[in-house]
């Protein structure tokens, strides 16, 4: 029994045999259950294939890319394909000669010698051809997979790198296919090929047999079509599978908490190991019985137990056929003729469920393709202005904003209120602002549409007296340096990682020294063995297989040793991207810099150090600084914003904000009041 809801394009069914998996069928895929058909899923997977018949011109042009990367080695590709297709038909004529050169010696009470030396000459011959192709074919292979999957790779970067950030962060819009994928497709077009010249082949053996090869053949594929025609497979179905058992929800979330290495200090220091145990023991009581087995095996299980009948008995439709066949006509049976045509149609049933298989994944094909060449044109969220910046407006002090009622709320956001609301602020150009408030208030959110990583919901955001839509983005981004509290750093040396503040001055290591004693990061690569040529979050390539802890101890050693990450601090890490964001700083480029809680992680004097250093290079720069610690900053502000809860509060001076004795004026006083105390003491 299994229940069931529907709508117009999904079927809602619950698998009882494993008790709490849930399944959503997209209603096309639905099997028909109120009758016997045997062409339901070659119907649906038609359908899907004309829908994709306009994105054929996508499939000539996937196809030509990938012979212009390799012509010699593409035609090899497809030659070597279509002799393995022959390949099982060799080895079966040369094993069918060998056959009858044998039973012709049993019957006639002495060995052909010469012909049963000419059948095992061809067998030999098969074997050692057959094996040259499959040489050839790992030869040629490798090469040409690892220039296609580089070529779509770098096809892939350059699509995911034009992306803005809404555009990235929605799933929906951004249909990414992996270079894995891309030679997966090329290989399924090659496998073709192979299909083709098997098909062809085993057939024409087939017709060559005596004694009703052609219908011992034919009975053979009929329990073949019936299985897949009429199996009940998931795989071959657009689908969706959840849990919403609360018991297995448990125990996969006390077996997250014992073996992640995310919870490991949490779960010691507070000794939970005996409280996840017995919960884990109380959540399993409570699943019983039910197995949380495969749902592909509990969804096949649906199957009528006639239907399971008629398949199987389909199967042995061969063995009665021969029955038959021995008895009315007892002069021709031959018990080689029956082992021949046994082999050929066990062969030629397995090539046919192969092409079932093949024909199956022929749309997915078709799809990675169409995504693949659509990735390329992906429209971004954040529409690009035409005009140029900086303009005749603009200040040579650094840039200018107003906000006009602006709101907002990400994209991918769950809760109600928006992350700001009805924000109305000038800021004039070269001022120094602070914007300050509790964690979550909408302090990170302003900086972000300010840097147009995102666009308002409503409202309007002016940069030098223009809509900041109007502009090009790329210009936008030239002449802004954006330092966050998401200390992040590149898989790249440190000189790259420092460097790249400024791409074009890169390799400048003059400029890449300074910019890191500027964000007080030179004491950090002095420690290092490697210098600015360290690399602290190297890429990870090794890996073992069936290593034994006692065993092979040196081999653990050596992998242990490998791509080890280096041991760095919260701190210094903010260092090192500090010191980008310097390295931006000095490229004269910049008239708008904000900071965005970066010496969250830094110790006092550090941050002190690093406010300083970035005021000192304000000359020419419009900058605001989003900070919860008041100290450094806000009596050297032109302009402070005290924000909560999305909404613009309190503006002015420190000197303004402090006479107001509002909200502002009793945060400084908590955070003052604290060094007060320490004084007296």
């Amino acid at each position: 029994m299994n229940l069931r809801t529907t709508n117009s394009k999904t079927t809602h069914t619950r698998l009882l045999p494993s008790a709490f998996w849930r399944l959503l069928l997209h209603k096309e895929s639905l099997p028909l259950s109120s009758r016997f058909s045997l062409s339901s899923d070659f119907s649906v997977q038609w359908d899907r294939m004309k829908e994709h018949l306009s994105f054929v011109h996508l499939l000539w042009r996937f196809i030509q890319e990938i012979y212009y990367i390799s012509p010699t080695l593409v035609l090899s590709i497809f030659v070597l394909r279509s002799l393995a297709g022959m390949e099982t038909s060799l080895m079966l004529y040369a094993s069918t000669r060998l056959l009858k050169s044998v039973e012709v010696g049993l019957i006639q009470g002495r060995a052909d010698v010469q012909a049963i030396l000419r059948a095992v000459c061809i067998r030999l011959a098969c074997v050692a051809l057959t094996s040259t192709i499959s040489y050839a074919r790992d030869q040629v292979t490798p090469m040409l997979e690892t220039r296609v999957k580089l070529h779509f790779e770098e096809y892939s970067l350059r699509a995911k790198l034009r992306l803005d950030i809404p555009t990235a962060a929605d799933k929906n819009s951004r249909p990414i296919v992996s270079s894995d994928l891309a030679w997966d497709s090329f290989t399924f077009l090659t496998r073709i090929f192979e299909r083709v010249s098997q098909v062809s082949s085993q057939i024409l053996i087939v017709l060559r047999q005596t004694n009703g090869g052609i219908i011992f053949t034919a009975l053979s594929l009929v329990g073949p079509i019936i299985n897949t025609t009429h199996g009940q497979n998931i795989w071959r179905k657009a689908y969706i599978i959840f849990s919403e058992n609360p018991a297995y929800l448990r125990l996969r979330a006390l077996h997250q908490l014992a073996f992640g290495d995310t919870y490991r200090e949490g779960v010691v220091s507070s000794n939970l190991g005996g409280w996840i145990v017995e919960e884990y023991r109380k959540a399993r009581q409570a699943l019983g019985d039910v197995s949380d087995g495969s749902v592909h095996s509990a969804y096949r299980a649906r199957k009528h137990p006639i239907i399971r009948i008629i398949s199987r008995l389909s199967y042995d439709l061969p063995m009665l056929y021969w029955a038959a066949h021995s008895i009315l006509f007892p002069n021709t049976f031959s018990v080689s003729a029956f082992a021949i045509l046994q082999q050929h149609a066990q062969v030629l049933t397995y090539t046919f469920q192969l092409i079932h298989l093949d024909w199956t994944r022929a749309t997915q094909c078709l799809t990675h393709i169409r995504e693949l060449y659509e990735m390329g044109s992906v429209e971004n969220k954040l529409r690009d202005g035409d005009e140029a910046y900086p303009s005749s407006k603009s200040s040579e002090n650094g840039m200018s904003f107003e906000l006009k009622n602006v709101s907002f709320n990400y994209p991918e956001a769950k809760s109600k209120s928006n992350a700001i609301k009805n924000v109305s602020l000038k800021i004039p150009a070269g001022h120094l602002v602070v914007i300050v408030g509790a964690n979550g208030s909408g302090k990170s959110t302003i900086i972000k549409l300010l840097n147009r990583l995102y666009d308002a919901d409503s409202g309007e955001i002016l940069v030098d007296g223009i809509p900041i839509k109007n502009y090009r983005i790329s210009d936008l981004r030239r002449v802004q340096a954006l330092l966050t509290q998401d200390h992040v750093l590149y898989p790249l040396s440190l000189a790259e990682n420092i460097g790249l503040g400024n791409p074009e001055r890169v390799h400048d290591m003059d400029m890449v020294a300074q910019a890191a004693e500027s964000g007080g990061a030179d004491g950090v690569i002095e420690r290092q063995k490697d210098g600015f040529d360290a690399i602290l979050d190297p890429v990870s390539t090794a890996r073992a297989g069936h290593l034994d802890k006692k065993k092979h101890k040196k081999l653990k050693e050596i992998l242990e040793g490998l791509e080890k990450k280096a041991e760095v601090s919260g701190g210094e890490r903010q260092r090192l991207v500090a010191s980008r964001t310097f390295m931006r700083l000095f490229s004269g480029n910049i008239r708008f810099a904000t900071a965005d809680e970066p010496s969250s992680a830094l110790d006092p004097k550090g941050e002190y150090q690093l406010f300083q250093r970035l005021r000192e290079s304000r000359q020419g720069k419009t900058m605001i600084f989003v900070t919860h610690r008041f100290g450094h900053l806000t009596k050297h502000a032109d302009l402070i914003m005290q924000v909560e809860f999305g909404e613009a509060i309190e503006t002015g001076t420190h000197k303004e904000l402090m006479a107001r004795g509002g909200e502002y004026f009793e945060l400084y006083n908590i955070q003052a009041q604290a060094f007060v105390d320490a004084s007296i003491q």
